[in-house]
C-alpha cells in the first residue's frame, strides 16, 4: 500500500511544545474519554495510548487528527492506573513492579479485550466508520481486541510486544510506524504476512532515528528533529486513515 501524506502535511498544524489541549474528557461507556474533534462527523478514530496514559503529545497528536474531520476517542482504558517511569530504570524494583503491573487488569492484554471491543461498536454505531491507532502497548491491544474486525484499519506507533503471528489475528488494512526501539525482523515478517493476505492494503514507514515513544509520552516536540518527525507520524495516520474511510 502506497500513502502519500502530502495533503495532511499541508492542513495538519504545526506542533507545539507549549500546548493546551483543544478536547474535553467524558463518560463513554462508563470510561474516562479524552474526545475532541467532530461530534457528528461520519469517520472517527479510536486511539489507545501507551503505558503513560493521557501524557501532552499524545493528546496534541489526537487533536491533530482530530483537524482533519475526524471524532477522536481516547478512552482510559487504564483507569488511572499508568505504568511509572522508573519501572523501566533497569532496576531490579522497577523490573519487578512492571512484570506484576503487566500480568493483571489493567496492565494485562487479555484484560482489555472486552472494554477495547465495547468502545469500538459503540464509537461504529454513533459515526458508521471508524479506525484505531495503538501506541506501544496499544498496539498488542488492539491486536487482541474484540470486533477488531469491525475497525477500517490498525496502525501501530512504535509498536511493543509485537510477534510474527500477531498477523493471523488481524483482517483489516495495517499501517505500521516503528522506531528504533523495535525489532524490524518482526516487523516485516508481519508485514510480509499481511501482503500474503491482502496484497497492497498495509505498509511499514519506518522511523530509525527516533526511541521508543516518540508519538507519545516520550516525544520531544521541544527538538526540532522529534516535533518534525511527531508530525510526519501524525500526518502518516491521517493518510491512512483517509484511505481506508471514505
Amino acid at each position: 500500500m502506497s500513502v502519500t501524506n502530502t495533503a495532511a502535511c499541508c492542513t495538519l498544524p504545526p506542533v507545539q511544545a507549549e500546548y493546551t489541549p483543544k478536547g474535553s474528557y467524558s463518560d463513554f461507556t462508563g470510561l474516562k474519554t479524552y474526545i475532541t474533534g467532530e461530534k457528528d462527523a461520519k469517520q472517527a478514530v479510536l486511539i489507545v495510548y501507551d503505558v503513560f496514559g493521557f501524557s501532552p503529545q499524545i493528546l496534541q497528536g489526537a487533536d491533530l487528527l482530530a483537524s482533519q474531520g475526524y471524532a477522536v476517542y481516547m478512552p482510559d482504558f487504564l483507569g488511572g492506573d499508568y505504568a511509572q517511569p522508573e519501572w523501566f530504570s533497569g532496576s531490579e524494583e522497577g523490573t519487578k513492579m512492571r512484570t506484576t503491573w503487566f500480568s493483571k487488569f489493567p496492565g494485562s492484554i487479555s484484560s482489555q479485550a472486552k472494554p477495547v471491543g465495547n468502545v469500538i461498536s459503540e464509537i461504529k454505531s454513533k459515526h458508521g466508520q471508524v479506525g484505531a491507532a495503538g501506541f506501544c502497548w496499544g498496539w498488542k491491544v488492539l491486536v487482541m481486541t474484540e470486533n477488531g474486525d469491525k475497525l477500517a484499519g490498525i496502525a501501530g506507533c512504535h509498536p511493543s510486544l509485537i510477534a510474527a503471528d500477531d498477523v493471523e489475528k488481524l483482517s483489516v488494512p495495517v499501517a505500521l510506524l516503528p522506531s528504533e526501539g523495535e525489532d524490524m525482523k518482526i516487523i516485516n515478517e508481519i508485514y510480509e504476512g499481511l501482503e500474503k493476505k491482502s496484497p497492497g492494503s498495509s505498509f511499514v514507514k519506518e522511523y530509525p532515528k527516533m526511541p521508543h515513544g516518540w508519538m507519545a509520552a516520550r516525544g520531544d516536540l521541544k527538538g526540532e528533529e522529534g516535533s518534525k518527525a511527531f508530525h510526519d507520524g501524525y500526518s502518516t495516520l491521517a493518510a491512512f486513515f483517509k484511505q481506508n474511510m471514505k
